[in-house]
């Protein structure tokens, strides 16, 4: 292939990102242009607007965010980074402009910040709070620094009983009526009414107790104080004296710290409603992450899984620019691990459903599959299914972050709308599986598929939790005098709400493998306990009696191990269904799934729905069944009677390694998470050191596995059907493959990765088109090559290991076409054990690039690397909840260009 033709084809880069960003530290909410911005210790910033409206930067040399703010109306965002600089982010169309400003030494130490807003938008400034007591200002337009309020001059004169060790500007809250009076916190106890325009403080008060947030009411006139024993009080700029007295909430006994509280009158509701994080008892709920809902004496405590952050209310707009706070609209919660977005104009204040940053690590993920070129007639059952299950869930309700949701997307021509029907599926710990759409800039959920509905005493459980998340219960359904109420929940009157919960009951549920079939929709799913289920796409909900465990052994000597795996009891209850994925019917009354005895853990499965086949892989070998009619085709056991004892002996040891392991790392969890997250950012500090892989001779390998811990060569790692020509070069028909260490023997005897079958021309093989076909399989060390019918060794091959010192982990064939969509050709991309993607003609397995995608050290980002074939990868980045897009092609995804690529935003706002 000519060079100038790789380099028109060929463009490694990293895309979008999809997920939720690790350790955030800010928020921040324009409600004009309808923007939100979240921050990241790392320094990324993420700023989103309406659904595939999104913009992504990151700060000078990727410094912490301390604060976020916009400037309203402008498109202007203010971030302050841990080494006191600012840097000023300009929305100008679908690019942001970047522009950091170091004030020097003159600041001294920054304790607080705010944004004042005014009427001709362009005025805007950031006002800075010094441990000194001053406060200075910074030009939002022209980014020039100066000074506005002097302690000694300004504050001290007039007030007096403040302090030197007690001067630092713990809180500057701008009045929301008049931009030009302040309320300053000083040290914690004292807070002034200060008049910027007259540069007096017209008013001041004095707190025995420590003061940790102050908020203005929407009048101007009043304002609320938040306290570190977790009381509030109100009290009025006109006068001395509080008008509400000091009041704990959740008292009389001690209660935490109240951070941050909020004041907001939610639509079509009578009375105002105080929202504040924290103040719960410490004794009893201590360790509970809440935002409080205090409304008249009644109470809705909304309880999440991980730290809450930082929150806003999301006001209605008059005139299109001036935020109404007595027509609040929704309450946008930022936790360390998930955003939640809770509906106030509705009475029962339902949580909606996310466009964007959905927290994909609700459960830990524990295996993904990408798969494109969708069928168009499944595509549109599935997305069927997925609107008539949001519709059930949330009704219609728009996002309250608007910005570009006027912009009408482009029409769909053929092509687009093939890279449109996208799908990434994701398998999780606690049993469940998830649908995503990544056809378009924000990876969509599409539904969810809850396993552990098949199984005993499971699914209540679950229904039970869901239930409770999305309880529609009322601020005036939480009342004292209600009987009701005593039913629904103890005092305080809790209400989780969020999806993240990282811990599982059972590890058995977890799911393993995930084959789905993108020309007719059948979906199979295999768990960690040896059991599989096949569900088929369905327009109509179906109801059960029971579900019947078809049992395959696939061993034929009794293993007597009381330490092993158990199989999870298939359930004998009723159960229904709603459209969409169903599972595989034995009769009408009853669904099917299979269990391997013994129940070990699938390590690939495979259908295929024209012939009701079902194939499963295991460490001791593989099964081949009939789901119709529930019997067993094929069966082969790797593994001696002697290996089948070690191999079960040393499952035994694993398994209770693995359960007090497990157990251990669930009580110390939130520790643990906290050291990886320092230490992934400590060696994101250090220089990039290259690592030489190590080399080392191709060689034939013993029966005995390497190391201890490694998978017996029995594990089936890939299992096929595909339609070719295995009998007769004339004649195509259903063959079945398997990846093991047997019949076709390999001098090198390393494990069989993938197998791919193609055509004479490199591209894939499609049923029913006669063609000569070759298979090539992928090992851990080479790519090898075999004509077919006859199974001979063909040209070309690649020693992989012996040349470049790798280990093959993923393979994918590649139809990349140059930037003129006028020239495709074929490729074989891989991944390798060292973070790196080797891309190789299809042709004759010459080396075309050498790209390293992520550190050799980056196990889950090796590992989760699924590749399309038109040169997309996805890969999860550290933490595990964050998917990273990246491309090895020239041309742009059509679906995934910006909306607002050709508008003037935010000046001509769309």
């Amino acid at each position: 292939m000519r060079g100038n033709l790789l380099g028109e084809i060929l463009l490694v880069r990293q895309t979008l990102q999809h997920g939720f960003p690790q350790n955030v530290t800010a928020l921040a909410h324009d409600y004009t242009l309808g923007l939100m911005a979240v921050a990241t210790r790392d320094g990324q910033i993420r700023i989103f607007g309406a659904k595939n409206v999104e913009w992504s930067t990151n700060t000078a040399q990727n410094l912490c965010t301390l604060y976020l703010y916009f400037a309203v109306g402008t498109g202007v965002l203010i971030a302050l980074c841990s080494d006191q600089t600012f840097n000023k982010f300009q929305i100008n169309g679908d690019r942001i402009q970047q522009t950091t400003v170091n004030p020097g030494k003159r600041l001294k130490r920054i304790t607080s910040c705010g944004m004042q807003n005014f009427v001709d938008q362009d005025d805007a400034r950031a006002l800075i709070g010094t441990v000194t007591g001053n406060i200075f200002s910074i030009s939002v337009s022209t980014l020039e620094l100066s000074e506005l309020v002097l302690f000694d001059e300004n504050i001290s004169v007039s007030v007096p009983s403040i302090k030197n060790d007690a001067r630092s500007v713990e809180q500057i809250a701008v009045n929301p009526s008049d931009a030009s009076k302040l309320l300053i916190l000083f040290g914690s106890h004292i807070f002034v009414y200060f008049d910027l325009s007259t540069k007096n403080a017209i008013r001041h008060w004095s707190s025995q107790q420590s003061v940790t947030y102050v908020d203005w009411h929407f009048d101007g006139i009043h304002f609320i104080v938040s306290h570190t024993d977790g009381s509030l009080d109100t009290w009025s700029a006109e006068t001395a004296a509080n008008v509400e007295s000091s009041a704990i909430p959740f008292g009389p006994f001690p209660c935490t710290s109240i951070k941050k509280i909020k004041w907001a009158k939610p639509l079509n509701e009578l009375s105002m409603v105080k929202f504040f994080t924290g103040g719960m008892p410490r004794a009893s709920y201590g360790d509970r992450y809440t935002i409080t809902a205090l409304r008249e004496g009644r109470i809705v405590v909304f309880d999440f899984s991980s730290p809450v952050i930082d929150f806003f209310i999301v006001p209605a707009l008059c005139d299109n620019s001036v935020a109404d706070f007595s027509r609040a609209l929704a309450l946008m919660v930022l936790c360390e691990q998930e955003l939640v977005c809770i509906d106030l104009t509705e009475k029962q204040w339902p949580v909606l459903e996310l466009p964007y940053l959905h927290s994909l690590h609700s459960s830990p993920i524990t295996c993904n599959m990408l798969y494109t070129n969708i069928e168009e007639h499944v595509w549109k059952d599935i997305t069927k299914a997925s609107e008539l299950i949001r519709k059930e869930k949330s009704g219609s309700k728009k996002w309250p972050i608007f910005a570009g949701s006027d912009i009408e997307p482009p029409i769909l021509c053929a092509a687009t709308n093939v890279e449109k029907r996208q799908l990434l599926i994701t398998g999780h710990e606690n049993g469940f599986v998830n649908f995503w759409s990544t056809g378009s800039i924000n990876m969509s959920h599409l539904f969810s598929v809850n396993t552990t509905k098949e199984f005993a005493g499971c699914f209540l459980g679950d229904e039970l939790k869901e239930t409770q998340r999305n309880s529609r219960l009322s601020p005036d359904d939480l009342d004292e005098d209600d009987d009701s109420f005593e039913e629904v929940s103890e005092w305080p009157p809790f209400r989780k709400v969020g999806v993240y919960d990282p811990f599982c009951d059972d590890p058995r549920f977890a799911i393993s493998k995930i084959f789905f079939d993108s020309s007719t929709g059948q979906l199979a799913i295999g768990g960690n306990a040896g059991h599989a289920i096949v569900y088929d796409l369905e327009s109509e909900p179906l109801k059960t009696d029971s579900v019947l465990c078809a049992v395959f052994d696939i061993v034929d000597i009794t293993i007597s191990n009381r330490a092993a795996q158990k199989p999870i009891p298939a359930r004998k209850s009723k159960q229904t269904y709603s459209v969409g994925f169903q599972p595989f019917k034995a009769n009408d009354n009853m669904s099917l799934f299979a269990q391997l005895r013994p129940a070990v853990s699938i390590t690939a499965i495979a259908s295929l729905h024209s012939r009701n086949l079902l194939a499963l892989g295991c460490e001791y070998g593989f099964v081949l069944c009939d789901l119709k009619s529930q019997t067993l085709l094929i069966k082969n056991c790797l593994l001696s009677v002697e290996e089948i004892s070690e191999v079960s002996a040393l499952s035994g040891a694993l398994t209770r390694f693995k359960s007090m392991k497990k157990s251990i790392r669930q009580s110390f969890r939130r520790k643990k998470r906290r050291q990886t997250d320092d230490l992934i950012q400590s060696e994101a500090s250090c220089s990039n050191t290259e690592i030489r892989p190590m080399e080392r001779q191709v060689q034939a390998r013993s029966e005995a596995p390497l190391n201890a811990g490694d998978p017996p060569h029995s594990a089936i790692r890939i299992l096929k059907f595909y339609s070719t020509n295995v009998l007769a070069a004339s004649v195509t028909s259903d063959s079945f493959w398997v990846g093991t260490n047997a019949e076709v023997r390999l001098h090198h005897r390393a494990p069989v990765i993938d197998i791919a079958c193609i055509a004479m021309g490199g591209s894939p093989s499609v049923k029913n088109m006669s063609s000569i076909h070759k298979i090539i399989v992928f090992t851990e060390e080479q790519i090898k090559t075999f004509s077919l019918p006859s199974m001979k060794p063909a040209r070309p091959k690649c020693r992989l290991t012996g040349v470049e010192g790798s280990r093959l982990r993923k393979a994918q064939l590649l139809s990349l076409w140059n930037l003129s969509r006028k020239i495709c050709e074929k490729f074989l991309l891989i991944v390798t054990n060292q973070g790196e993607l080797i891309l190789f003609s299809a042709v004759n397995l010459r080396l075309c690039t050498k790209v390293q995608f992520v550190r050799a050290t980056d196990i889950m980002g090796i590992g989760s690397a699924v590749i399309s074939p038109h040169g997309e990868i996805f890969f999860l980045k550290p933490g595990g909840s964050e998917f990273q897009r990246a491309t090895i092609t020239t041309v742009q995804h059509t679906n995934l260009l910006s909306p607002l690529r050709n508008h003037d935003f935010p000046h001509n706002r769309c």
